[in-house]
């Protein structure tokens, strides 16, 4: 709650700034209606005021709101919030309210809702990945609130995740493995925009791909298990080869026990060489699982990191101010403890399993930033580079016409706006949470009441073969 707090003030301290600009913008009308700068006033004003109305900042104004009310689990009263001011996140901002909303609406239980959200999260990214030229160059002239949010490219994943959880929760498997499989295409498409060197270290999701798996197997077809035991082995690599070493996440248990079991039916040679892998870990035949029933947890624990803005200030040759502006996650703090989920049944058996780290999202934001952040950072030496020649001309303009005095003067006067109109983007999508678990119980048919980390979470009847999914979240 402390980190939202610290967001809001945030918010507020740029709104001063926004209001200490329009202070300035009266003092440089002041001084270009006193005569200084004569019938010619216009040019240099105008470039101020550009600048000015240009580096304003759109960071959704209920956005902090919605984030505090998610924290507190008052799903409801979010979307009350969404229904009261539907303005309130700005039409640059437009693909932030169907995230936000999107993912409130899941966590709400209304996973259809949450569907039709989603898909058009899905529409407005492909909007914005066909923008105008226009707009282009005003961005890269200015600053980033001049265009439209775009995402993170990790965000644009997590669309697709949500959404093959959204099917699973409603039973429809099939859209939910559309979904799934759509990550790899995704990822690989996104990665397709960048140079060699500056390719994302997230080019595969491995939940994803132990996700595909568990819906494959739950089709239940030879064709389907093949599948599914493809999608377990490579998910198993992506977290053995990339996972572990950049996000700190180990293949999951529940993972191998899959992987073994699939392996067991596909052969003797694919058997041996990951028993050989996993040898302290149990699993249950192809036949023996199928006469149990399979119930998953998948546990949204904490929040994703908030972005904050940094910058450089530097000297230029000609002893003016650059400034080099770029953003930072800092991670929100939360319990990181492992939980436990419990199924007993009607005679008072008791069957548990202790929840896995299958997803780290926050520490994949935090990668993926600081890969990109070279390219924010040369974007920004262009920007400040194109500026200082505009303001060159200009101010070569003004003295011609008006003396010396009067160009130093707009010199002075544009090198201070450009020093605030110089700002990071620093929108995100802040109810994601920080981490995706996991926990997976095989149990005989019958009833059972269910609880997590001590709590009630309902009562179940499952049958042999059955496959449900159940979702929590915590702070």
């Amino acid at each position: 709650m402390r980190e939202t707090r610290n967001h809001a003030k945030l918010y507020a301290k740029q709104r001063k700034q926004k209001a200490g600009m329009g202070a300035i913008l009266r003092d440089s009308v002041a001084c270009c209606t006193s005569g200084v700068v004569g019938e010619k006033r216009a040019l240099s004003l105008s470039f101020i005021l550009v600048v000015c109305c240009s580096s304003c900042t759109t960071v959704p104004a209920i956005q902090p709101q919605i984030n505090s009310l998610v924290i507190a689990k008052r799903f409801d009263r979010a979307l009350k919030v969404f229904e009261d001011h539907p303005q309130g996140y700005s039409e640059k901002n437009r693909l932030l309210y169907f995230l936000d909303k999107g993912l409130v609406l899941h966590l709400a239980g209304q996973y259809e809702k949450s569907i039709d959200e989603l898909e058009k999260a899905k529409g407005k990214y492909g909007l914005l990945y066909t923008r105008s030229i226009t707009k282009g160059v005003g961005s890269w002239l200015w600053n980033d609130y001049t265009k439209p949010y775009r995402g993170e490219d990790f965000e644009r994943v997590m669309v697709n995740i949500f959404q093959a959880l959204n099917y699973a929760m409603l039973g429809d498997i099939s859209e939910s493995l559309v979904e799934a499989r759509d990550v790899d295409s995704m990822v690989s498409a996104i990665n397709q925009q960048y140079d060699p060197g500056q390719k994302n270290v997230y080019k595969e999701d491995a939940f994803a791909r132990m996700l595909m798996g568990i819906l494959y197997e739950a089709s239940g077809s030879s064709a389907d298990l093949n599948d599914a035991f493809i999608s377990y082995r490579k998910a198993y690599e992506s977290y053995e080869n990339l996972y572990q070493s950049h996000y700190a996440v180990a293949a999951p248990r529940v993972l191998k026990e899959n992987l073994l079991t699939l392996a067991g039916w596909m052969g003797k040679e694919e058997f041996r060489q990951y028993r050989n892998k996993f040898e302290d870990v149990d699993f249950l035949s192809l036949a023996d699982k199928q006469k149990k029933a399979q119930v998953y947890l998948i546990h949204y624990q904490g929040l994703s990191p908030l972005k904050y803005p940094d910058s450089i200030i530097l000297l230029g040759a000609k002893g003016e101010l650059i400034k080099i502006s770029f953003p930072r996650y800092k991670e929100r703090i939360f319990d990181e403890e492992p939980k436990t989920f419990l199924a007993v049944s009607k005679d008072g058996a008791a069957y548990s399993a202790v929840t896995e780290l299958g997803e780290n999202i926050s520490a994949i934001a935090v990668k993926n930033l600081r890969q990109r952040r070279s390219r924010i950072i040369a974007k920004s030496v262009g920007r400040q580079a194109a500026k200082y020649f505009l303001q060159k001309g200009v101010k070569e303009k003004i003295e011609e016409n008006h003396g010396k005095d009067a160009g130093d003067l707009f010199q002075y006067g544009a090198g201070l706006v450009n020093l605030y109109a110089e700002q990071t983007d620093i929108r995100a999508w802040q109810t994601l949470p920080a981490q995706i678990r996991i926990a997976r119980l095989l149990l005989d048919p019958g009833e059972y009441d269910l609880s997590f980390d001590g709590k009630d979470i309902g009562h179940a009847v499952v049958k042999a073969g059955h496959k449900k999914f159940f979702i929590i979240r915590t702070n």
